[in-house]
């Protein structure tokens, strides 16, 4: 009786140092989408990126059908619409920024940094109509946030275990 549990103890002290050594995949989409613990690779995290563009493109384009004018223009309430589908996006993206940060051994900071640049950026072009009325304000933002995506993206990660998990390349 004893011993089992003893070897009970020990066996699962192995399992977890296995645990922090190996990389385990994610299983669920809560876990997929939403976790902010632990590394993501490149091309995990551009998949991911993609499924959220996409269904938010299917969410979005059949709702803004509705709110379009006699003109072709998006509506006011249209415009509020994209807008909260748009925030709604944000909270998937923000944390596969943090994990993909992690992989590059980086705290949050620029994952913040990308949030704050969207929400404002979706704020402004709440006003616009349609391409044409973006303001160079505007222009700048969505600048910044395409150099720290471009760079959250292409960046190589740290090789090996680092402070936030195990490499997910093995």
């Amino acid at each position: 009786m004893i011993l089992e549990k003893v070897c009970k103890m020990n066996l699962s002290k192995n399992n977890d140092s296995i645990k922090s050594e190996v990389y385990t995949e994610d299983k669920t989409i809560q876990e997929m989408f939403l976790k902010m613990t632990g590394r993501l690779n490149r091309l995990r995290y551009f998949k991911r990126v993609i499924v959220v563009a996409l269904v938010s493109l299917v969410v979005s384009f059949p709702i803004l059908m509705i709110f379009i004018d006699d003109l072709g223009n998006i509506t006011p309430l249209g415009n509020i619409v994209n807008a909260i589908i748009n925030l709604a996006t944000f909270i998937p993206l923000y944390c596969l920024d943090v994990r993909r940060l992690h992989d590059l051994d980086k705290d949050e900071t620029l994952a913040k940094i990308s949030l704050g640049l969207g929400v404002v950026g979706t704020i402004m072009g709440m006003n616009n109509e349609d391409l044409s009325s973006i303001s160079a304000v505007e222009m700048i933002i969505y600048g910044i946030g395409s150099v720290i995506g471009l760079y959250i993206l292409l960046a190589p990660g740290t090789k090996g275990e680092n402070k936030y998990g195990p490499d997910p390349l093995g």
